[in-house]
């Protein structure tokens, strides 16, 4: 499972407002609630219920409505990645109602691990305390729902965490009861979510094919069931074929108007089928929605707003679709903001943030006026990967420039970190990337000198790297910007080898589906070849996909 670059640890995300008459605590309150993992909402000394965040919830044995209303809208919280609002109105319900099982149930079970965050042995020790809690407030007149359910929970905190023994027993506990209870989507959906937890957290794949079944089978009966289409969009993304999801995808923040995680959840499916425009696009309002949060709960100060991972992960999502598609206006409106609250942020020598502010670099690069990007300020050394983009982005102005000797002068400069002395995936992939972007300008300049045979191998051997298997995890949308396999075709036909060209962007377009750059080099080497009808086809394919300037659909840039 790849993690958001911008996910870091004991963060959170708040997501859209549910209305000016919704009362806000101050930032210093919110700050000091947010949890550690999750697309949180500001929770404040009053209990509120919040709208908007989508289906979820269930009867439970209370004879207090207003403890099933804020048990509905836990599970509905919970299911949204709203984990902290999640455990505030499991506790009021609880508060509402003392002997509510189902409530001590609903605090334990959202107090768990999810597919992007394992939880600690302290953290599994109170969720237990939580289920032996509900354990105890059973009656003979309880329910055989409630007490199943919360068997099978108890069986989560002894050894689990994420990828523990107890994970799995709880995933077969609740497996085993959507047989019993066949037409219960909640019951299927927690199950479902429960197989892939440790799948995602391992970066497996065994327990897919149950979980996506599961979905499946609640998405069939209620097409419209939020939780089902939040983990189905995850599950069918790990599963390798996203187009799944599509539908579910396409309607799913129209459900859920007031969760800017279910907003941006879509771009998942939308980036991997090839809509990279649609990928954008749904960023840019989950990112205009946990702005206009932020102000209303007084998060102004500089920084304050990036201090929420996973509006990072909306920015870098949005960019990175903007990127393929060609949207200069939303990649640079996203980059922007960023780049300038760099040195605002907590902890900015972390390697998932600076691969993060990499990808606004790269819009930098790609979309800015060149004046602009070499104007723009130094990063510093404190910062080593985030200068290195710095020095990437001045080159790729200079490449728009048409100045080699500029190219190659920024590439001089950019240089390698030392690796620490046990380096993991993170700090190797992060070396990588620089690499990458050494590579890259190679290939850049050769392609300006008119050497595209120089320029062929940089790209190859850029490639390779990209398409690695360290690349290929914890980074979500992928970390470097673009299939550089897409430059090595431009190189292979501007060399005259069209034949390679096709090969090599249909290489590309079988991993990015639509990429209008490679879809435009295909055209061009299909048309050398007279494959006219082809051509046209693969031309009007990459129109559609480009919202740029068409003079920027060109080889000498790929």
């Amino acid at each position: 499972m790849r993690l958001s670059l911008l996910a870091l640890p004991l963060l959170a995300l708040i997501p859209a407002s549910v209305g000016e008459a919704t009362m806000r605590p101050s930032a210093a309150d919110l700050l000091a609630s947010i949890s550690i993992c999750g697309d949180d909402l500001p929770v404040g000394a009053t209990p509120q219920l919040y709208p908007g965040y989508g289906a979820g919830g269930f009867p439970i044995t209370t004879a207090n409505p207003r403890a099933q209303a804020f048990f509905d809208n836990g599970m509905q919280l919970a299911h949204a990645f709203a984990h902290g609002a999640a455990s505030a109105a499991f506790a009021e319900a609880a508060k509402l109602d003392a002997k509510c099982a189902m409530c001590q149930w609903g605090a334990a079970w959202s107090d768990g691990p999810t597919i992007n965050f394992p939880i600690g042995a302290e953290q599994q020790n109170g969720a237990l305390a939580k289920v032996l809690a509900a354990e105890k407030l059973l009656t003979p007149q309880s329910p055989q729902r409630e007490r199943d359910l919360i068997a099978a929970l108890k069986l989560r905190y002894v050894n689990g965490g994420g990828k523990g023994a107890g994970d799995l027993a709880f995933a077969k506990a609740m497996d085993a009861l959507t047989l019993r209870y066949p037409q219960d989507d909640e019951i299927a959906t927690i199950a479902a979510d429960a197989w892939m937890i440790p799948t995602a957290l391992t970066s497996g794949t065994a327990n897919l094919p149950r979980a996506v079944a599961l979905l499946e089978g609640v998405l069939k009966r209620n097409p419209d069931y939020t939780p089902a289409i939040h983990f189905y969009i995850h599950a069918t993304e790990m599963s390798g074929f996203p187009k799944r999801a599509e539908p579910y995808a396409d309607k799913l923040g129209r459900l859920a108007p007031a969760s800017s995680h279910l907003i941006h959840m879509p771009s998942h499916t939308f980036y991997w089928v090839g809509r990279y425009q649609d990928a954008a696009d749904v960023n840019v309002t989950a990112v205009d929605l946990g702005q206009s949060d932020a102000r209303i709960a007084g998060l102004v100060k500089p920084g304050q707003v990036w201090m929420l991972p996973y509006h990072g992960h909306n920015v870098q999502y949005g960019v990175g679709g903007a990127l393929i598609s060609g949207d200069g206006k939303a990649a640079l409106a996203l980059s922007d903001p960023l780049i300038a609250a760099t040195a605002s942020l907590p902890d900015p020598n972390n390697l998932f943030f600076q691969m993060g502010v990499g990808t606004s670099y790269f819009a930098e690069g790609r979309f800015a006026d060149p004046a602009k990007v070499l104007a723009m300020a130094d990063p510093g050394v404190k910062q080593p990967y985030i200068r290195q983009y710095w020095l990437y982005a001045r080159g790729e102005a200079q490449a728009r420039l048409g100045n080699a000797a500029g190219v190659r002068a920024e590439r001089a400069k950019i240089s390698l970190p030392p690796l620490p002395a046990k380096p993991d995936d993170l700090a190797n992939q992060s070396r990588q990337l620089v690499r990458i972007a050494q590579l890259v300008l190679d290939g850049r300049a050769a392609m300006i000198e008119k050497r595209p045979d120089v320029a062929a191998r940089a790209y190859l051997a850029a490639a390779k790297l990209d398409e690695a298997t360290l690349m290929k995890t914890l980074s979500d949308p992928p970390a470097w910007w673009y299939p550089v396999r897409r430059s090595y075709a431009a190189a292979l036909l501007a060399q005259g080898k069209p034949r390679a060209a096709i090969r090599q962007a249909t290489r590309v377009l079988a991993r990015r589906s639509n990429d209008p750059v490679a879809l435009s080099i295909r055209a061009d080497a299909e048309e050398a070849l007279g494959m006219k009808d082809a051509a046209a086809a693969d031309r009007a394919a990459a129109a559609r996909g480009w919202r740029g300037d068409k003079a920027d659909l060109t080889p000498a840039l790929a």
